[in-house]
């Protein structure tokens, strides 16, 4: 008896289903690229419990002719492509003639589909591939197609799909690419009843990303546009200062196909150069046209790995193209918008005024228990950020109730260090480890005597010569100011007289909403006020009104890469972040008292010899290192003498 046998088709569809259709949202993927491929100007995705109970696209398209409904569910049965060339020269989304049989065989699926040219329409009804009915109807021109109870005969498929909320973000996030990819058609998105996503479908792109991710997005991405005789490369970027944590929303189109490619993701961030802070990501909506003949969709069932022919040369042309179009930008500084940005943002920063008291050059310091003057010489008296009462004169914009939230721009990037990685969950955890494990140290007795080109300080002790990197120096003094500042912190929330807006994607606010209970827990209220937008009412008192933004967002980008809020490592990269913004920079000339009194600081810090981020605070030459440097001791002295030579 032979042991090679051919599979039944239905089961071959289950099987190709296990690479086609991964979750819910693969299904909303295969059904509306059909959609788009059919010429529908209209697209309407009705959903039910993350589409696990109900999938339904409803389009305006061609439709499907009688004769072909029942076709439709054959596995390779396709109206696509009919011979080998034109597997070369593909310019449809599907081709493999095998999502509709794959779907159908996992679920409820329903058909209501006519042509212009039939006076009937066609209902199909089939469970789990087999055809139960199939009989003429009248309804538009157009398909709807309902798929129900996905993967009901798949138990293992349905047992490990994630959270609702979870499987929602991927639906949302394929909508929404798709939309990008094709802004010439009007995109619905409902959910359980509620409108999710909704594009115009006026064939502008800006419009459709202001749709997807909000106006105040849209008003900061600039067009990019060049070409060669190969391709042509088109779309919109952010400028440097609207950034995201991830690469999740740089959209690669390719010939109107959502792809995935590393390198191009490269050429992206290459194309902004130094002008992206590190650890950052821009929003970016690359549109590639392309001769089918030069790239290969035929790789992954999913349709998501291109193969491209002479790919360094669109790298190249996307980093140029994204280069010229930044650098026309720069005309302008990027501190001017800092500086009106209170205008731009439509409302008035609230100020903080404050009673200038007389005070004495003479104080005391109780840990030293000594006199000492000119302390605005010496220290720089770090602002009371955390556990005070302000005691301010509010202006109040009442023409606004509200204010929206800004994300931190590019330029509050410092440059020397770089931003924590948050995703690198061992590196950061090991990193707070090692500053909180820090021991008092034994710090040598040192005697300043000068400074070089105004960032390096000369002193001596008892073993040698003691080189000190004054900003890291005074890094150090500040991070450990700060550290034990922010840990008298307590839990209590501060009202806040005007709220805070904070926009975020579809996907990215349906993540938060799921994780709530989480930022609820490090005093974190957001309240979801419609639109994918939440607002902030009341604030934690540890946490300063003018940081609120920076925080939040902050919090909400830890959330979304860790699925956890650590106040504590929030903690820790606020300290190093403010000791590194206030302490001195390189360049900077300091007067003898100012330079005595740091080292006398740094001798009293736990760890004095590590800056936050690790890098050495001072490096140290011995007497016998100098003595080897001008040759006073050479090694073979001694035994020339034996030798006798001299």
């Amino acid at each position: 008896m032979s042991k090679i046998i051919e599979l039944p088709e239905v089961l071959a569809n289950q099987i190709a289903a296990g690479e086609v259709i991964e979750r819910p949202a693969s299904v909303v993927k295969e059904l509306v690229e059909n959609s788009i491929d059919a010429g529908s100007s209209q697209i309407t995705i009705e959903i039910e419990e993350s589409g696990l109970k109900n999938i339904q696209v409803t389009d305006n398209g061609e439709g499907i002719s009688q004769e072909d409904v029942a076709l439709s569910l054959h596995r390779h049965a396709t109206s696509k492509i009919k011979s080998q060339a034109d597997l070369f020269r593909i310019r449809t989304l599907g081709f493999r003639g095998e999502a509709i049989p794959s779907i159908a065989s996992i679920s409820h699926f329903t058909v209501k589909t006519a042509t212009a040219d039939e006076h009937y329409g066609t209902l199909l009804v089939a469970k789990g591939g087999e055809i139960e009915r199939q009989e003429a109807i009248s309804t538009p021109v157009g398909t709807k197609i309902t798929v129900e109870n996905l993967f009901y005969n798949t138990p293992a498929r349905l047992k490990y799909m994630k959270s609702l909320q979870s499987e929602l973000a991927h639906i949302v996030d394929v909508v929404n690419r798709l939309s990008l990819a094709h802004p010439e058609i009007a995109f619905t998105l409902i959910n359980d009843g509620r409108q999710m996503t909704t594009t115009s479908g006026t064939g502008d792109l800006r419009q459709a990303i202001a749709g997807i991710y909000g106006l105040n997005t849209a008003k900061k991405m600039i067009e990019i546009s060049n070409a060669d005789l190969d391709f042509e490369v088109s779309g919109y970027i952010s400028l440097p200062e609207l950034t995201r944590a991830n690469r999740n929303y740089i959209t690669i189109l390719i010939n109107g196909r959502y792809i995935k490619n590393f390198l191009l993701n490269r050429a992206i961030l290459d194309g902004y150069g130094s002008k992206l802070m590190v650890g950052r990501f821009p929003i970016a909506v690359i549109d590639i046209q392309i001769d089918p003949y030069l790239a290969d969709v035929n790789v992954h069932p999913t349709k998501q790995e291109v193969r491209i022919s002479k790919e360094k040369e669109l790298m190249s042309l996307i980093s140029s193209a994204i280069a010229e179009s930044l650098r026309e930008q720069d005309l302008i500084p990027d501190a001017l918008e800092n500086l009106a940005k209170s205008s731009t943002r439509g409302f008035s920063k609230p100020q903080q005024t404050s009673l200038p008291l007389k005070q004495t050059n003479l104080y005391y310091d109780k840990e030293r228990h000594d006199f000492f003057v000119k302390l605005d010489t010496v220290e720089e008296e770090p602002a009371q950020l955390f556990n005070e009462v302000d005691k301010a004169v509010k202006q109040v914009d009442k023409q606004s109730s509200v204010r929206y939230a800004q994300r931190s721009a590019a330029g509050q990037a410092y440059d020397e260090h770089d931003d924590l990685d948050f995703k690198n969950k061992t590196k950061i955890n090991r990193m707070i480890e090692s500053l909180d494990k820090e021991e008092v140290s034994t710090f040598p007795e040192l005697e300043y005597f000068g400074q070089m080109h105004g960032t390096y300080l000369f002193a001596q002790g008892n073993g040698g010569l003691y080189i000190i990197d004054q900003h890291a120096a005074q890094e150090r003094v500040k991070y450990e100011y700060y550290r034990d500042k922010i840990g008298e912190v307590d839990d209590s929330l501060q009202q806040l007289l005007m709220p805070y807006l904070f926009e975020f994607s579809g996907a990215d606010f349906i993540k938060i909403q799921e994780k709530m209970e989480l930022l609820k827990q490090v005093g974190i209220n957001l309240e979801p006020y419609g639109n994918n937008t939440f607002i902030l009412r009341e604030h934690p008192i540890w946490m300063k009104e003018e940081e609120i933004e920076t925080a939040v967002y902050e919090m909400c980008d830890m959330l979304l890469l860790t699925n956890e809020v650590s106040v504590k490592k929030y903690r820790a990269e606020l300290a190093i972040m403010m000791s590194c913004k206030r302490s001195i920079k390189a360049n900077h000339t300091l007067d003898d008292y100012s330079a005595r009194q740091l080292i006398v600081q740094l001798s009293q810090c736990k760890n004095p010899y590590n800056c936050p981020h690790g890098r050495p605070v001072l490096v140290n030459f011995t007497k016998s290192d100098m003595e080897k440097m001008f040759r006073r001791i050479q090694e073979n002295h001694s035994s020339l003498r034996e030798l006798g030579k001299y």
